[in-house]
């Protein structure tokens, strides 16, 4: 019997080159996680009507949300330099 994983939701957004970078980093970091709506969201009108769901690992929630923190404001970042 495969293993229950239990997700927990930790970002939602249209935006789907950002989601890309996301997946990206994640897959690097080898977490866990799917995006829910991705593929409903290339048909028809989908893309404006369904957001992408970033769903993890309820375990991992707190280090994902600590790596899209430095994805948020790079120009905040680059300032405090």
């Amino acid at each position: 019997m495969p293993e229950f994983i239990d997700y927990k939701e930790v970002l939602v957004t249209s935006d789907f080159s950002k989601m890309a970078v996301i997946k990206s980093i994640l897959g690097a970091e080898g977490i866990i996680y799917f995006v829910q709506g991705e593929n409903f969201a290339h048909v028809g009108y989908g893309a404006i009507a369904t957001p992408l769901r970033l769903m993890v690992k309820k375990d991992e929630v707190e280090e994902v949300k600590e790596i899209l923190k430095g994805l948020e404001s790079p120009r905040k970042n680059s300032e405090e330099r």
